[in-house]
């Protein structure tokens, strides 16, 4: 009877030591054996271990130019600029559009897209703007100057981590009228 409720004993502490439910507590995000985990771009991400007493300190992110991008397929002389900041694996994007000052008063269609690229080619990420998300920066002259996007988008780190260019594709068709 002792070995009965000994094994017995033994049996319910491992079990109770070994509790590996995932606990959900967001969208996307669980904890697990008490660490916190999210899902993004169907990659699991451990944002925290609940067992640590002190808050590590966040690095000041550091500013990514990719660089400039002609877009004279859409129009002659147009081009772009995209930077970015990533922080708690969202990508914050700033795209600046030079050259298209008509773009609201010609352009019918969407917009533009962003493709994310590797250092191979592969499209990793794509952020569509609407030209309606787009504001327009007005010259002291009360004239267009150009058009900024500003967004963000959730993103793996490890996915941040490989982007080394980006290409634009549109939705844009110029009205003839």
């Amino acid at each position: 009877m002792k070995k009965i409720i000994f094994v017995l004993l033994v049996a319910i502490s491992i079990y109770s030591c070994n509790n590996s439910e995932a606990i959900p507590i967001a969208d996307n995000t669980f904890v697990l054996n008490n660490r916190v985990y999210t899902v993004i771009d169907n990659e699991i991400t451990e944002l925290a271990d609940l067992e640590e007493d002190t808050i590590p300190k966040t690095l000041k992110p550091d500013l990514k130019t990719f660089g400039e991008t002609s877009i004279a397929f859409v129009k002659t002389g147009a081009s772009t600029e995209l930077s970015g900041v990533y922080r708690g694996n969202v990508l914050f994007v700033k795209m600046e559009l030079y050259g298209m000052n008509d773009l609201r008063e010609k352009y019918s269609g969407s917009g533009l897209s962003i493709n994310l690229k590797d250092e191979y080619g592969f499209n990793l990420k794509t952020i569509n703007i609407d030209k309606e998300e787009m504001t327009r920066v007005i010259g002291i002259d009360n004239q267009t100057s150009h058009f900024v996007y500003n967004g963000g988008i959730p993103l793996n780190a490890e996915v941040y981590k490989a982007i080394e260019k980006y290409d634009i594709s549109s939705s844009l068709n110029r009205n003839n009228w």
